[in-house]
């Protein structure tokens, strides 16, 4: 009997003392990161109206999140960002486009004739770039499988009301560079989209 009072007693000091309360959660740290003001469109150049910046926990940080306004102002998105997406370093191409290229690569310009094959085009794709002249029935590949560097919608500085013209920037080597430039003068150029 002494023993069963004795653990009702116990029972009962338990049953009344305080509990103790149950560790909390350690606060995950937040850091302010660039992100999107607004959707970006590849071949954009960054100006300081379409960043913001907003607060993310660590687990939420991509690698290369930036977090500076000066690390992106006057950069060109190499591919679209939706609103409110984290800015990553490999969002934006360097403060020119042949920033980055390899030895030997220049950037190239390249119009299409065909302003629908153009607005296929995102940074990043790998393209051949053909050239057919008139009368020809079959066209010849003069640059193949180069990197599209940036797709500006560029318009004619003597019709400023025109379509865009369907410019492409390719990295070649300077040989491929003259190639295109030397087809441009004569043919009509086109690209066949390549698997990656």
């Amino acid at each position: 009997m002494l023993a069963a009072a004795l653990l009702t007693a116990g029972a009962l000091v338990l049953a009344v003392s305080p509990q103790p309360r149950p560790a909390t959660a350690v606060a995950e740290s937040e850091t302010e990161v660039l992100v999107a003001a607004h959707d970006l469109a590849a071949g954009l150049t960054l100006a300081s109206a379409d960043v913001g910046m907003a607060k993310r926990t660590s687990t939420q940080l991509p690698d290369g999140a930036l977090t500076a306004e000066a690390d992106v102002v006057g950069r060109v998105v190499s591919s679209s960002v939706r609103r409110g997406e984290i800015i990553t370093d490999g969002r934006v191409l360097g403060a020119g486009l042949s920033a980055g290229l390899g030895a030997g690569l220049v950037a190239s310009p390249v119009r299409l004739v065909d302003l629908e094959v153009a607005a296929l085009l995102r940074p990043g794709d790998r393209v051949d770039i053909l050239a057919a002249t008139d009368g020809a029935v079959s066209a010849a590949v003069i640059a193949a499988r180069v990197l599209v560097l940036a797709v500006p919608l560029a318009h004619s500085a003597d019709s400023p009301g025109a379509p865009p013209l369907g410019l492409v920037v390719v990295a070649v080597d300077r040989e491929t560079a003259g190639l295109l430039a030397a087809a441009a003068a004569s043919s009509i150029l086109t690209a066949t989209l390549l698997p990656p």
